[in-house]
């Protein structure tokens, strides 16, 4: 295993998980220009595996399906493994619903597409922001402000 580059462990480290390649970069530049060490996941095993070994993970970035797994699916197994890990779900046009929407975690908010750069931005620092809890990390107060445009 090769070190981590200089610094990299001193940024807050994201890890995306959307198989929509445009959202994909838009999310990962969006991020890295804020200073955060963003990682892409390419499927949901690797989205749990990558966010599992970062030291402290600080944001997983998931959507509707992601290569594998429903998102909600990923959320869950993801969170039994890090209880604390705070999760921001992207709900993509035409692909989520009301009822997927239902089984997420009460303290996962949803970021509706089509979002702004300052969208995203916002949603990740106050999810980032929020104090560690073991039920995962942001209050439920946390998805209301989410889906709220600034």
């Amino acid at each position: 295993m090769t070190a981590a580059p200089p610094g990299l462990l001193d940024r807050p480290r994201i890890v995306v998980a959307d198989e929509d390649p445009a959202v994909v970069a838009f999310v990962i530049e969006t991020l890295r220009k804020e200073g955060n060490a963003v990682f892409h996941a390419y499927d949901a095993l690797s989205a749990i595996q990558l966010a599992s070994s970062l030291d402290a993970c600080h944001l997983l970035i998931s959507n509707t399906k992601v290569e594998g797994l429903p998102g909600v699916d990923l959320i869950r197994q993801l969170r039994d493994r890090l209880p604390a890990i705070p999760i921001l779900y992207l709900a993509n046009v035409g692909r989520s619903s009301p009822q997927v929407e239902a089984h997420l975690p009460e303290d996962v908010p949803i970021l509706r597409e089509p979002f702004t750069e300052a969208e995203l931005i916002a949603s990740a620092k106050r999810l980032m922001a929020k104090p560690r809890t073991s039920h995962g990390g942001a209050s439920a107060d946390a998805r209301r402000q989410a889906t709220e445009r600034p």
